[in-house]
């Protein structure tokens, strides 16, 4: 290895390259580590090498000459050298900040994968990535979102007319994303989406009627497709969430008990679905397809049927309902017609497999005449 004084001469007119190799390192014999490193075109480029405190040799790259001069170099060069020798580590710091994964490369090779088995939402988890924060931030180091950059993905959401609890599902998935990021040390610093704003969301709340559900069940028998409408008739029968309907087999079905077994409900935990008289009519209904295990098969028996929103909008029309009902309105007025018949909100709770109490209170008001009866408790009595 040649050693000579690195001076700006030396660098502006650096030795030639020999034939049949690739490069050429010029070491300084002033400053023990610092060296220049020549190219065949004659670039150069300067870089410092030191121990650090395991006795490990590291090398740091400087700088190409024009971008820094030799003295820059050379300055640059002590300092390290310096930091070093005081137990420091300078080329740690730059490891790591290479090594953090950019924001794309994360969810894809590892939120993703590990989400897919354990949530029953990491459908919608894989298409809010794609559709909203992948175009927005893939290529972004995890260090490098910022609390302001969340902000801005609100806004962005929220001017494109998303109502706020969609907005709030992306935060919170955002939110996640991080969390297990600083859980696997994927990246060092804070959350940014620690303290974003999640807005109180407004639910919004659509019930059918009597007649109208009789409209609904009398337009669900002149549907083309009689798997699709019996999907729909279940939920309107069951309260269930479509997911848990497209996905039921026949394995899942105790028809002596009554019962359908969900066996990973969006909470994660498996349920009961009690079966009326009503819901045991629309199974009867269905036919079954020999090696087929699905109640409510697709196009191929392998797989069950994807989604019923072209046969929903169909039954809407043909029953003269609303077109912005939304068939997750079925459940809410199952919800509603078993409170409006006096069932407590304890048992509408089980029925419908809520987690939390706050989702079965939001049914409440639907029967004041019981909540009056039961303050008025508190007033036997007393004549005033």
């Amino acid at each position: 290895m040649p050693t000579q004084t690195i001076t700006r001469a030396l660098a502006k007119s650096p030795p030639p390259v020999p034939a049949g190799k690739r490069k050429i390192r010029v070491f300084d014999d002033r400053l023990s580590g610092f060296l220049m490193e020549v190219w065949p075109s004659g670039s150069v480029t300067f870089y410092v090498r030191y121990r650090d405190g395991r006795a490990r040799t590291r090398e740091i790259r400087l700088g190409r000459l024009g971008d820094v001069t030799v003295d820059q170099a050379r300055k640059r060069a002590q300092e390290i050298r310096a930091e070093a020798s005081l137990g420091g580590d300078p080329g740690a710091e730059r490891d790591r900040l290479k090594a953090v994964p950019t924001f794309g490369a994360f969810c894809e090779d590892r939120y993703l994968p590990y989400v897919e088995d354990r949530l029953r939402s990491a459908r919608d988890h894989r298409s809010f990535y794609k559709n909203r924060l992948k175009p927005r931030w893939e290529n972004k180091r995890l260090d490098e979102v910022t609390p302001s950059d969340v902000a801005a993905l609100q806004k962005a959401l929220r001017d494109e007319g998303l109502a706020d609890g969609t907005v709030n599902r992306v935060t919170a998935l955002v939110r996640r994303i991080f969390n297990l990021a600083l859980r696997w040390e994927a990246y060092q610093g804070r959350n940014p989406a620690q303290h974003a704003e999640m807005r109180r969301e407004h639910h919004r709340e659509k019930y059918l009627t009597e007649t109208e559900l009789r409209a609904l069940f009398l337009a669900l028998d002149e549907e083309p497709s009689q798997v699709a409408a019996g999907v729909i008739a279940l939920l309107a029968a069951t309260g269930a969430r479509k997911g848990e309907a497209l996905a039921a087999k026949w394995e899942h079905i105790d028809f002596e008990r009554r019962l359908w077994v969900v066996p990973r409900s969006k909470s994660g935990r498996r349920r009961h679905i009690p079966l009326s008289d009503l819901a045991l009519r629309v199974l009867n209904r269905q036919r079954r397809l020999p090696g087929c295990p699905w109640v409510f098969p697709g196009k191929a028996p392998e797989h069950h049927l994807e989604g019923v929103r072209k046969a929903w909008d169909r039954v809407k029309t043909r029953a003269g309902l609303p077109p912005d009902l939304r068939i997750h309105d079925l459940r809410h007025t199952f919800a509603s017609t078993l409170v409006s018949k006096g069932r407590t909100l304890h048992e509408v709770g089980e029925i419908l497999g809520h987690s939390q109490v706050q989702m079965t209170m939001r049914y409440a008001h639907l029967a004041p005449q019981r909540l009056i009866e039961a303050a008025n408790q508190v007033a036997v009595g007393w004549s005033g």
